[in-house]
C-alpha cells in the first residue's frame, strides 16, 4: 500500500523526495486519515503540473454541485430543464457557467495563437 501512495505522487517529485517520503511513510501508521492526505497531495500536485486538467476538473464539480443544490430545492430533476421561472433560469445559468467559462477560455486562447502565427 505504502509503494502505491508514493507512486501516485509524479516522478519529479517522487525523484527529489521519494526516499525521504518512503521512510516517513514507514514509520507513519497508515489510518484513513493519513491515505486521504496523501491523496489530497499527490493530486494537488498533479493538478498543479497540468492548470488545464485542473480548470476542467473544477468546472465539473462546480457544475456538479450546482446542480445538486437545483435538485434539492426542487428546482429540478435533471441538468437539463426549461427555466420556466427567473430562480430556474439563474440555477441552469448557474450550472452551465463553469463550463461555458472553461471552454470560452481555452478558445480565446486559441484565437490569440492563430493570430500571432507567421501568415
Amino acid at each position: 500500500m505504502r509503494r502505491l501512495l508514493l507512486a501516485l505522487y509524479p516522478k519529479p517529485w517522487r525523484a527529489r523526495y521519494g526516499d525521504e517520503f518512503a521512510a516517513l511513510l514507514q514509520e507513519t501508521p497508515l489510518t484513513l486519515a493519513a491515505i486521504v492526505d496523501v491523496l489530497r497531495h499527490a493530486v494537488g500536485l498533479r493538478l498543479r503540473a497540468r492548470p488545464r486538467v485542473a480548470q476542467i476538473a473544477g468546472s465539473v464539480l462546480a457544475t456538479a454541485a450546482v446542480e445538486a443544490m437545483a435538485s434539492r430545492a426542487g428546482l429540478t430533476d435533471n441538468i437539463l430543464w426549461a427555466p420556466t421561472t427567473p430562480l430556474r433560469a439563474l440555477a441552469l445559468v448557474a450550472v452551465l457557467a463553469p463550463t461555458a467559462l472553461v471552454t470560452g477560455s481555452a478558445t480565446r486562447r486559441r484565437l490569440r495563437r492563430r493570430d500571432h502565427e507567421p501568415a
